[in-house]
Protein backbone atom coordinates (compact mmCIF):
# COMPACT_ATOMS: atom_id res chain seq x y z
CA UNK A 1 0.00 0.00 0.00
CA UNK A 2 2.82 2.39 0.93
CA UNK A 3 4.66 1.69 -2.34
CA UNK A 4 1.43 2.21 -4.27
CA UNK A 5 0.88 5.65 -2.69
CA UNK A 6 4.51 6.62 -3.41
CA UNK A 7 3.99 5.55 -7.03
CA UNK A 8 0.89 7.73 -7.33
CA UNK A 9 2.63 10.74 -5.82
CA UNK A 10 5.83 10.42 -7.91
CA UNK A 11 5.99 13.14 -10.60
CA UNK A 12 5.19 12.08 -14.16
CA UNK A 13 4.58 13.89 -17.43
CA UNK A 14 2.54 13.10 -20.55
CA UNK A 15 4.23 14.36 -23.74
CA UNK A 16 3.25 14.55 -27.39
CA UNK A 17 5.92 13.58 -29.97
CA UNK A 18 5.63 14.36 -33.68
CA UNK A 19 8.03 13.39 -36.44
CA UNK A 20 8.90 10.74 -38.99
CA UNK A 21 10.16 7.28 -38.02
CA UNK A 22 8.58 7.36 -34.54
CA UNK A 23 9.53 3.73 -33.78
CA UNK A 24 13.21 4.61 -34.15
CA UNK A 25 12.81 7.43 -31.61
CA UNK A 26 11.08 5.06 -29.16
CA UNK A 27 14.09 2.72 -29.35
CA UNK A 28 16.37 5.67 -28.71
CA UNK A 29 14.38 6.50 -25.56
CA UNK A 30 14.77 2.95 -24.26
CA UNK A 31 18.48 2.88 -25.09
CA UNK A 32 18.89 5.99 -22.90
CA UNK A 33 17.21 4.19 -19.94
CA UNK A 34 14.09 6.33 -20.19
CA UNK A 35 11.22 4.30 -18.76
CA UNK A 36 8.04 4.52 -20.85
CA UNK A 37 5.06 4.19 -18.52
CA UNK A 38 2.41 4.40 -21.22
CA UNK A 39 2.29 4.91 -24.98
CA UNK A 40 -0.64 5.92 -27.20
CA UNK A 41 -0.33 5.97 -30.99
CA UNK A 42 -2.15 8.91 -32.60
CA UNK A 43 -0.86 8.24 -36.14
CA UNK A 44 2.26 6.79 -37.73
CA UNK A 45 4.04 10.10 -37.11
CA UNK A 46 2.56 11.08 -33.74
CA UNK A 47 2.39 9.49 -30.29
CA UNK A 48 1.57 10.40 -26.71
CA UNK A 49 4.01 9.01 -24.13
CA UNK A 50 3.91 9.05 -20.33
CA UNK A 51 7.32 9.15 -18.63
CA UNK A 52 8.83 10.19 -15.28
CA UNK A 53 9.37 13.94 -15.07
CA UNK A 54 13.04 13.38 -14.16
CA UNK A 55 13.56 11.84 -17.62
CA UNK A 56 12.04 14.77 -19.52
CA UNK A 57 15.34 16.66 -19.87
CA UNK A 58 16.94 13.52 -21.38
CA UNK A 59 14.13 13.34 -23.96
CA UNK A 60 14.69 16.99 -24.92
CA UNK A 61 18.45 16.40 -25.25
CA UNK A 62 17.98 13.59 -27.79
CA UNK A 63 14.93 14.85 -29.69
CA UNK A 64 16.88 16.16 -32.78
CA UNK A 65 14.20 16.82 -35.47
CA UNK A 66 11.20 15.73 -33.37
CA UNK A 67 8.60 18.17 -32.04
CA UNK A 68 7.83 17.56 -28.33
CA UNK A 69 5.11 19.22 -26.22
CA UNK A 70 3.97 18.59 -22.63
CA UNK A 71 0.29 17.61 -22.44
CA UNK A 72 -0.20 17.02 -18.71
CA UNK A 73 1.46 16.42 -15.36
CA UNK A 74 0.80 13.68 -12.79
CA UNK A 75 1.71 13.05 -9.12
CA UNK A 76 3.20 15.71 -6.86
CA UNK A 77 3.73 18.21 -9.68
CA UNK A 78 0.07 17.99 -10.67
CA UNK A 79 -1.03 18.46 -7.06
CA UNK A 80 1.27 21.50 -6.72
CA UNK A 81 -0.06 22.99 -9.96
CA UNK A 82 -3.66 22.45 -8.89
CA UNK A 83 -2.93 24.04 -5.51
CA UNK A 84 -1.25 27.02 -7.18
CA UNK A 85 -4.14 27.37 -9.64
CA UNK A 86 -6.65 27.11 -6.78
CA UNK A 87 -4.71 29.13 -4.18
CA UNK A 88 -7.27 31.93 -4.18
CA UNK A 89 -10.09 29.44 -3.49
CA UNK A 90 -8.01 27.70 -0.78
CA UNK A 91 -7.22 31.03 0.91
CA UNK A 92 -10.90 31.97 0.85
CA UNK A 93 -11.87 28.55 2.28
CA UNK A 94 -9.32 28.92 5.11
CA UNK A 95 -10.57 32.43 5.90
CA UNK A 96 -14.15 31.17 5.81
CA UNK A 97 -13.24 28.31 8.16
CA UNK A 98 -11.56 30.67 10.62
CA UNK A 99 -14.59 32.97 10.49
CA UNK A 100 -16.94 29.98 10.90
CA UNK A 101 -14.94 28.74 13.89
CA UNK A 102 -15.01 32.15 15.55
CA UNK A 103 -18.72 32.73 14.87
CA UNK A 104 -19.79 29.26 16.07
CA UNK A 105 -17.72 29.54 19.25
CA UNK A 106 -18.85 32.98 20.40
CA UNK A 107 -21.85 33.43 22.70
CA UNK A 108 -24.39 36.02 21.52
CA UNK A 109 -26.94 35.68 24.32
CA UNK A 110 -27.30 34.35 27.88
CA UNK A 111 -30.90 33.53 28.88
CA UNK A 112 -31.71 32.93 32.56
CA UNK A 113 -35.03 31.10 32.93
CA UNK A 114 -36.68 32.37 36.14
CA UNK A 115 -39.52 34.51 37.49
CA UNK A 116 -37.33 35.80 40.32
CA UNK A 117 -36.03 39.15 38.99
CA UNK A 118 -33.75 39.69 41.99
CA UNK A 119 -32.07 36.30 41.57
CA UNK A 120 -31.85 36.85 37.81
CA UNK A 121 -29.83 40.05 38.33
CA UNK A 122 -27.53 38.36 40.87
CA UNK A 123 -26.92 35.37 38.63
CA UNK A 124 -26.33 37.54 35.55
CA UNK A 125 -23.62 39.51 37.39
CA UNK A 126 -22.08 36.35 38.82
CA UNK A 127 -22.03 34.56 35.45
CA UNK A 128 -20.53 37.64 33.77
CA UNK A 129 -17.66 37.73 36.30
CA UNK A 130 -17.04 34.02 35.61
CA UNK A 131 -16.90 34.55 31.82
CA UNK A 132 -20.45 33.51 30.87
CA UNK A 133 -21.54 36.61 28.96
CA UNK A 134 -22.27 37.97 25.48
CA UNK A 135 -19.46 38.08 22.91
CA UNK A 136 -17.18 35.79 24.92
CA UNK A 137 -15.90 32.46 23.63
CA UNK A 138 -17.69 29.31 24.76
CA UNK A 139 -16.38 27.58 27.86
CA UNK A 140 -15.21 23.96 27.92
CA UNK A 141 -17.25 21.26 29.65
CA UNK A 142 -14.86 21.23 32.64
CA UNK A 143 -15.01 25.02 32.98
CA UNK A 144 -18.83 24.93 32.98
CA UNK A 145 -18.84 22.32 35.76
CA UNK A 146 -16.46 24.46 37.87
CA UNK A 147 -18.60 27.57 37.32
CA UNK A 148 -21.77 25.70 38.36
CA UNK A 149 -20.10 24.42 41.52
CA UNK A 150 -18.74 27.86 42.37
CA UNK A 151 -22.23 29.39 42.08
CA UNK A 152 -23.79 26.60 44.18
CA UNK A 153 -21.15 27.12 46.87
CA UNK A 154 -21.72 30.88 46.95
CA UNK A 155 -25.53 30.72 46.93
CA UNK A 156 -25.96 27.52 48.93
CA UNK A 157 -28.96 28.90 50.84
CA UNK A 158 -30.70 30.24 47.71
CA UNK A 159 -30.07 27.68 44.94
CA UNK A 160 -30.70 23.93 45.09
CA UNK A 161 -29.24 23.14 41.63
CA UNK A 162 -28.22 24.99 38.47
CA UNK A 163 -27.80 23.94 34.84
CA UNK A 164 -25.93 25.86 32.12
CA UNK A 165 -26.83 24.50 28.67
CA UNK A 166 -25.12 25.56 25.44
CA UNK A 167 -27.47 25.63 22.44
CA UNK A 168 -25.84 27.00 19.29
CA UNK A 169 -24.50 30.45 20.10
CA UNK A 170 -26.33 30.99 23.37
CA UNK A 171 -26.37 29.73 26.94
CA UNK A 172 -29.64 28.81 28.66
CA UNK A 173 -29.36 28.92 32.45
CA UNK A 174 -31.91 27.13 34.62
CA UNK A 175 -31.90 26.83 38.39
CA UNK A 176 -34.08 25.54 41.20
CA UNK A 177 -34.43 27.81 44.24
CA UNK A 178 -33.88 26.17 47.61
CA UNK A 179 -37.14 26.00 49.52
CA UNK A 180 -36.77 26.03 53.27
CA UNK A 181 -39.19 23.86 55.16
CA UNK A 182 -41.03 26.36 57.31
CA UNK A 183 -43.79 25.17 59.56
CA UNK A 184 -46.90 27.33 59.48
CA UNK A 185 -50.40 27.44 60.82
CA UNK A 186 -51.68 25.16 58.06
CA UNK A 187 -49.43 22.24 59.10
CA UNK A 188 -51.70 19.49 60.47
CA UNK A 189 -51.27 17.95 63.88
CA UNK A 190 -49.30 14.73 63.40
CA UNK A 191 -46.99 12.00 64.64
CA UNK A 192 -43.72 11.10 62.91
CA UNK A 193 -43.88 7.39 62.10
CA UNK A 194 -41.49 4.89 60.50
CA UNK A 195 -41.75 4.56 56.73
CA UNK A 196 -39.97 1.14 56.85
CA UNK A 197 -38.74 -1.48 59.27
CA UNK A 198 -35.40 -0.14 60.54
CA UNK A 199 -33.00 0.63 63.37
CA UNK A 200 -33.01 4.34 64.20
CA UNK A 201 -29.57 5.90 63.53
CA UNK A 202 -30.25 9.63 63.63
CA UNK A 203 -32.94 11.96 65.01
CA UNK A 204 -33.16 15.65 64.06
CA UNK A 205 -36.36 16.74 65.83
CA UNK A 206 -37.48 20.33 66.46
CA UNK A 207 -41.03 19.66 67.66
CA UNK A 208 -42.86 16.72 69.23
CA UNK A 209 -42.10 14.15 71.90
CA UNK A 210 -39.52 11.46 71.05
CA UNK A 211 -40.88 7.98 71.80
CA UNK A 212 -38.16 5.84 70.17
CA UNK A 213 -34.49 6.69 70.73
CA UNK A 214 -31.27 5.93 68.87
CA UNK A 215 -30.59 2.27 67.97
CA UNK A 216 -34.24 1.38 68.66
CA UNK A 217 -35.74 -1.19 66.30
CA UNK A 218 -39.06 -0.04 64.83
CA UNK A 219 -41.50 -1.57 62.38
CA UNK A 220 -43.21 0.23 59.55
CA UNK A 221 -45.93 2.50 61.00
CA UNK A 222 -44.53 2.64 64.55
CA UNK A 223 -44.65 6.09 66.18
CA UNK A 224 -41.16 7.55 66.60
CA UNK A 225 -42.07 11.13 67.55
CA UNK A 226 -45.49 11.74 69.08
CA UNK A 227 -47.62 14.81 68.54
CA UNK A 228 -49.14 14.30 71.97
CA UNK A 229 -47.04 16.10 74.60
CA UNK A 230 -47.06 14.05 77.80
CA UNK A 231 -46.37 15.41 81.27
CA UNK A 232 -46.49 13.30 84.41
CA UNK A 233 -48.34 10.54 82.62
CA UNK A 234 -51.08 12.62 81.04
CA UNK A 235 -51.40 14.45 77.70
CA UNK A 236 -51.13 18.23 78.11
CA UNK A 237 -50.95 19.42 74.49
CA UNK A 238 -51.19 18.36 70.83
CA UNK A 239 -48.57 19.58 68.32
CA UNK A 240 -47.30 18.90 64.81
CA UNK A 241 -44.17 16.78 65.03
CA UNK A 242 -41.35 18.32 63.00
CA UNK A 243 -38.03 16.73 62.07
CA UNK A 244 -36.24 13.99 60.18
CA UNK A 245 -35.46 10.43 61.19
CA UNK A 246 -32.73 8.33 59.56
CA UNK A 247 -32.79 4.59 60.01
CA UNK A 248 -30.78 1.58 58.91
CA UNK A 249 -32.79 -0.51 56.43
CA UNK A 250 -31.82 -3.67 54.55
CA UNK A 251 -31.89 -4.82 50.93
CA UNK A 252 -30.93 -7.93 48.98
CA UNK A 253 -29.54 -7.28 45.52
CA UNK A 254 -28.73 -9.79 42.77
CA UNK A 255 -26.13 -8.75 40.22
CA UNK A 256 -24.46 -10.57 37.30
CA UNK A 257 -21.07 -9.49 35.94
CA UNK A 258 -19.21 -11.05 32.95
CA UNK A 259 -15.59 -12.27 33.08
CA UNK A 260 -14.91 -10.32 29.87
CA UNK A 261 -16.45 -6.87 30.01
CA UNK A 262 -16.51 -4.19 27.30
CA UNK A 263 -18.43 -0.95 27.37
CA UNK A 264 -18.07 2.40 25.63
CA UNK A 265 -19.70 5.13 27.70
CA UNK A 266 -20.21 8.74 26.55
CA UNK A 267 -18.86 11.11 29.21
CA UNK A 268 -21.10 14.03 28.24
CA UNK A 269 -18.22 16.11 26.88
CA UNK A 270 -18.61 17.40 23.30
CA UNK A 271 -16.39 19.05 20.70
CA UNK A 272 -17.36 20.80 17.47
CA UNK A 273 -14.40 20.49 15.10
CA UNK A 274 -13.51 21.37 11.50
CA UNK A 275 -11.43 18.53 9.98
CA UNK A 276 -9.34 18.42 6.79
CA UNK A 277 -9.26 14.88 5.35
CA UNK A 278 -6.29 14.24 3.07
CA UNK A 279 -5.73 10.67 1.82
CA UNK A 280 -5.92 8.63 5.06
CA UNK A 281 -5.01 11.54 7.35
CA UNK A 282 -7.40 13.64 9.47
CA UNK A 283 -6.16 17.13 10.40
CA UNK A 284 -8.29 18.75 13.11
CA UNK A 285 -8.29 22.56 12.98
CA UNK A 286 -8.26 24.57 16.23
CA UNK A 287 -8.95 21.49 18.35
CA UNK A 288 -6.93 21.95 21.54
CA UNK A 289 -8.78 19.32 23.56
CA UNK A 290 -8.60 16.08 21.61
CA UNK A 291 -10.36 12.96 22.88
CA UNK A 292 -8.62 9.55 22.96
CA UNK A 293 -11.89 7.73 22.15
CA UNK A 294 -15.02 9.31 20.74
CA UNK A 295 -18.23 8.92 18.77
CA UNK A 296 -18.41 11.10 15.65
CA UNK A 297 -21.23 12.66 13.62
CA UNK A 298 -19.85 14.07 10.36
CA UNK A 299 -21.09 16.49 7.72
CA UNK A 300 -19.20 17.40 4.51
CA UNK A 301 -18.53 21.13 3.97
CA UNK A 302 -16.25 21.03 0.92
CA UNK A 303 -14.96 18.29 -1.39
CA UNK A 304 -12.44 18.55 -4.24
CA UNK A 305 -13.14 16.18 -7.15
CA UNK A 306 -9.55 16.43 -8.39
CA UNK A 307 -7.50 16.35 -5.20
CA UNK A 308 -7.93 13.65 -2.52
CA UNK A 309 -8.98 16.34 -0.01
CA UNK A 310 -12.20 16.99 1.85
CA UNK A 311 -13.36 19.42 4.53
CA UNK A 312 -15.87 18.16 7.10
CA UNK A 313 -17.66 19.36 10.22
CA UNK A 314 -17.57 16.88 13.11
CA UNK A 315 -19.57 16.70 16.31
CA UNK A 316 -17.32 14.62 18.60
CA UNK A 317 -18.62 13.01 21.78
CA UNK A 318 -15.96 11.80 24.19
CA UNK A 319 -16.24 8.17 25.32
CA UNK A 320 -14.75 6.20 28.19
CA UNK A 321 -13.92 2.63 27.15
CA UNK A 322 -13.98 -0.21 29.67
CA UNK A 323 -12.31 -3.35 28.31
CA UNK A 324 -11.23 -5.87 30.92
CA UNK A 325 -10.84 -9.59 31.61
CA UNK A 326 -11.13 -10.45 35.31
CA UNK A 327 -10.39 -13.40 37.58
CA UNK A 328 -12.98 -14.55 40.13
CA UNK A 329 -11.75 -12.36 43.02
CA UNK A 330 -11.66 -9.25 40.85
CA UNK A 331 -15.07 -10.13 39.45
CA UNK A 332 -16.64 -10.38 42.91
CA UNK A 333 -15.19 -6.99 43.81
CA UNK A 334 -16.40 -5.37 40.57
CA UNK A 335 -19.88 -6.92 40.84
CA UNK A 336 -20.17 -5.79 44.48
CA UNK A 337 -19.18 -2.22 43.57
CA UNK A 338 -21.66 -2.23 40.66
CA UNK A 339 -24.49 -3.32 42.98
CA UNK A 340 -23.43 -0.68 45.54
CA UNK A 341 -23.41 1.97 42.83
CA UNK A 342 -26.95 0.98 41.77
CA UNK A 343 -28.13 1.38 45.37
CA UNK A 344 -26.32 4.73 45.80
CA UNK A 345 -27.81 6.15 42.59
CA UNK A 346 -31.26 5.92 44.20
CA UNK A 347 -30.25 7.59 47.47
CA UNK A 348 -30.81 11.23 48.43
CA UNK A 349 -28.51 13.66 50.23
CA UNK A 350 -27.38 12.42 53.65
CA UNK A 351 -28.33 8.82 52.78
CA UNK A 352 -25.56 6.24 52.36
CA UNK A 353 -24.61 2.56 52.24
CA UNK A 354 -23.26 1.69 55.69
CA UNK A 355 -22.25 -1.93 55.01
CA UNK A 356 -22.67 -4.83 52.60
CA UNK A 357 -21.91 -8.54 52.49
CA UNK A 358 -21.93 -11.20 49.77
CA UNK A 359 -24.46 -13.87 50.80
CA UNK A 360 -23.96 -16.30 47.91
CA UNK A 361 -22.33 -16.59 44.49
CA UNK A 362 -22.97 -18.65 41.34
CA UNK A 363 -20.07 -18.99 38.91
CA UNK A 364 -21.06 -19.56 35.27
CA UNK A 365 -18.96 -20.16 32.17
CA UNK A 366 -18.73 -16.49 31.21
CA UNK A 367 -20.05 -14.62 34.28
CA UNK A 368 -20.72 -14.65 38.02
CA UNK A 369 -23.98 -13.94 39.86
CA UNK A 370 -23.90 -12.56 43.41
CA UNK A 371 -26.59 -12.14 46.04
CA UNK A 372 -25.54 -9.23 48.24
CA UNK A 373 -27.00 -7.97 51.52
CA UNK A 374 -26.88 -4.18 51.95
CA UNK A 375 -27.37 -2.06 55.08
CA UNK A 376 -28.43 1.44 54.07
CA UNK A 377 -29.01 4.50 56.23
CA UNK A 378 -31.85 6.49 54.70
CA UNK A 379 -34.65 8.91 55.52
CA UNK A 380 -37.48 6.85 57.07
CA UNK A 381 -39.65 9.82 58.04
CA UNK A 382 -43.37 9.49 57.45
CA UNK A 383 -46.39 11.14 59.04
CA UNK A 384 -49.70 10.22 60.62
CA UNK A 385 -52.30 12.92 61.15
CA UNK A 386 -53.94 13.07 64.57
CA UNK A 387 -56.84 14.82 66.25
CA UNK A 388 -56.31 17.45 68.89
CA UNK A 389 -56.35 15.86 72.31
CA UNK A 390 -59.11 17.16 74.57
CA UNK A 391 -59.20 16.14 78.19
CA UNK A 392 -62.57 14.84 79.27
CA UNK A 393 -64.13 16.92 82.05
CA UNK A 394 -66.48 14.97 84.35
CA UNK A 395 -69.30 16.71 86.13
CA UNK A 396 -68.98 16.47 89.91
CA UNK A 397 -72.02 15.10 91.78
Amino acid sequence: MKNYILFLLKSKVNINIKGSNIEKFIKRLKNNNIEILNINYISKDEINVKIYKNDYDKVISIKTIYEINILDYFGIVRIKNNILNSKFIIIMVVIALIFLYIVTNIIFSVDIITNDSKMEILLKEELSELGIKKYNFKKSYNDIQKIKQEILNKYRSDIDWIEIENIGTKYIVRFEPRIESIENKDTPLRHIIAKKDCIIKSLDISNGQIIKGLNSYVKKGDIIVSGYVDLNGSVKDTVSSIGTVYGEVWYKVEVTYPFKYYESIETGKKNKVIVVKFLNNDIELFNFNKYKTKNIEEETIFKNNILPIKLVYQLQRETRVINETLDEDELIKKASLLAKEKIENKLKDNEYVSNYKVLSKSVHEDSITLNIFFSVVEDVTSYQNIEEYKEEIKDEI
